[in-house]
């Protein structure tokens, strides 16, 4: 066990542990028995997505990140039936201006009312769509201009914008980016991948407090890279290692529990009581952090209703299923699967599985770097076998 790692309290049910019990070698066993389903496509576009959301109406929603060298996208999106996108929601929302005098430094917009850069979107009841905007043209870090990171809650009902949750250097400090978000018990849990730590928000007051922003499970491992495909790091044009803290974030269904870890990896848990503690400090908060498992580099994540965790590989193109016992499974290998991205359980329990190819792309290949991405993009889903759980509401 690595420095980083030790002092923590051992997940009882780590899957290396309960492998080596039963004589599993991670990812040698299967989640299907025999015959496991084909892939099926949902969707295909030109426009770079990294996540989707789906609500009880049917309706569909995809978003696409202003990440370098896709500027010029919609930012969020409504995917109709024939498969064309409309911008959403409408109103001045995806007219970020794109060419000319930077918007953020120039103040040519209203930040709090325009989607900069959309890392992602979530709908946890079906009826609500969660949009995070890191408020920055670059990836992994978001703004330091007050108002341009935000988190957005929208009624699909009527397309308004229910609020717009903004938030001061207290709690994100010069260098954060907020990445991805759970919602469960009446709170907002929220990864801030650029500095490292949890963000969580009160749902009926907005109050927003910031924890383990010093401890070393929200941040990555220096001699831990980001693996891409065929073992390469991801770096950037400069040569240095393409580096995100605290990314992937799951919520058991009964919230007792939260799961996160840096892109690169490995994976932690919490209870939620503890980091709503506020009268704990952060050095004593630090020793309630569990070890669970040794996963490689992830584009993404899921959790179902009996706390499997859905893990999509970006080293090979494989989409894994930690288990609460320690078992990991393969749940689907396929060639069409090289950088997937978040994850998600619908309703009928399918995983969809938008594909952002972040493996592939340029300004993660290094010096001279070329773009290995293909177009179209695509987002596939798969039924899940009986033996899973389903989407947590």
């Amino acid at each position: 066990m690595s420095e980083m790692h030790a002092g923590r309290r051992k997940f009882i049910g780590t899957a290396a542990t309960l492998a080596a019990a039963y004589g599993l070698q991670p990812g040698n066993a299967f989640a299907y028995e025999k015959n496991a389903p084909p892939l099926t496509l949902v969707a295909s576009s030109p426009h770079l997505w990294n996540a989707v959301a789906l609500m009880h109406s049917g309706r569909m929603f995809v978003g696409m990140p202003r990440w370098p060298g896709f500027t010029d996208t919609f930012s969020v999106a409504e995917l109709l039936p024939s498969g064309e996108l409309k911008p959403y929601p409408g109103g001045g929302w995806n007219d970020y201006p794109t060419t000319g005098p930077d918007p953020i430094k120039s103040g040519a917009v209203d930040l709090t009312k325009t989607w900069v850069c959309v890392n992602t979107i979530h709908a946890f009841d079906g009826v609500t769509l969660w949009v995070l905007d890191q408020g920055a043209n670059a990836i992994d870090s978001g703004s330091d201009v007050p108002g341009s990171q935000k988190l957005v809650q929208i009624d699909t009902r009527t397309d308004k914008v229910i609020r717009v949750l903004t938030f001061g250097h207290d709690i994100l400090p010069p260098g954060s980016g907020l990445n991805d978000l759970r919602i469960g018990g009446g709170k907002i849990y929220m990864t801030d991948s650029g500095l490292g730590a949890i963000v969580i928000v009160d749902l009926a007051t907005g109050k927003a407090i910031r924890r383990l922003a010093d401890d070393p499970s929200t941040k990555a491992d220096p001699h831990r890279p980001k693996i891409g495909r065929y073992g390469h790091w991801l770096t950037l044009a400069d040569g240095t290692p393409q580096v995100t803290n605290a990314d992937p974030i799951e919520l058991t269904a009964d919230h007792r529990w939260l799961y996160y870890q840096a892109a690169s990896g490995p994976l932690y848990r919490i209870e939620t009581r503890y980091l709503l503690d506020t009268a704990m400090s952060e050095k004593t908060l630090g020793t309630k952090v569990e070890y669970v498992y040794d996963t490689p580099t992830l584009g993404g994540t899921a959790m179902d209703t009996k706390g499997n965790i859905y893990l999509a590989e970006s080293y090979r193109p494989r989409i894994s299923v930690l288990s609460p016992d320690g078992t990991l499974r393969t749940l689907i290998e396929d060639d069409r699967l090289v950088g997937a991205d978040a994850l998600l359980i619908s309703p009928d329990r399918h995983l969809y599985i938008p594909m952002s190819q972040v493996p592939n792309l340029q300004f993660v290949q290094g010096p001279n770097g070329k773009d290995l991405r293909t177009r179209p993009f695509e987002i596939y889903k798969l039924p899940l076998p009986a033996r899973y759980g389903n989407l947590i509401p």
